[in-house]
């Protein structure tokens, strides 16, 4: 059985284009995702943060644990802000503009061939997806830091409620 090398290099671009298409696809999930999870963290420091925080605020003794819960919520915040920020620089995409520019129109006149259009994107995906790795790695320590906050922020509210006893 004999294949011809163009359609098996075509079948392996087509298949590099595909597997960096998924990955940048899975990365822009796992944002959307991530952002969700912030959303509810920030809601859960809040209700901690109004029912330990009015029990101690209304004793009128905020005492040490307390200011360090209040702390510990406004790091939080700060936390879940740098997950929620939009920005700019990630690349999940390339803009049609720049598609029908490089490889519909280019500037020689010549439209590029299929399998080579499908190489060069699942390389150019390849570069955007390392990029994006980047920036996920850090939205995911700032979303861990914020859970840590959260498990500090609740100790010290029932640190303050126990020392008002």
């Amino acid at each position: 059985m004999s294949t011809n090398p163009h359609e098996t290099t075509a079948a392996g671009y087509a298949l590099a284009y595909r597997e960096a298409r998924r990955d940048l696809e899975d990365q822009e999930r796992f944002v959307v995702e991530l952002r969700a999870r912030a959303g509810a963290l920030i809601a859960s420091a809040a209700i901690a943060t109004s029912f330990f925080g009015g029990q101690v605020l209304a004793r009128r003794d905020i005492g040490v644990a307390g200011w360090v819960a209040i702390g510990c919520f406004v790091l939080l915040g700060l936390a879940v802000l740098a997950v929620l920020w939009p920005r700019r620089d990630w690349e999940f995409s390339l803009a049609p503009h720049e598609f029908i520019a490089t490889y519909l129109e280019p500037a020689d006149g010549e439209p590029w061939e299929h399998h080579l259009i499908e190489r060069d994107l699942a390389l150019h995906m390849g570069r955007s997806a390392e990029l994006n790795r980047r920036q996920l790695r850090m939205l995911t320590t700032m979303f861990r830091l914020g859970g840590l906050l959260l498990i500090a922020e609740v100790l010290a509210w029932v640190i303050a409620l126990i020392a008002l006893r």
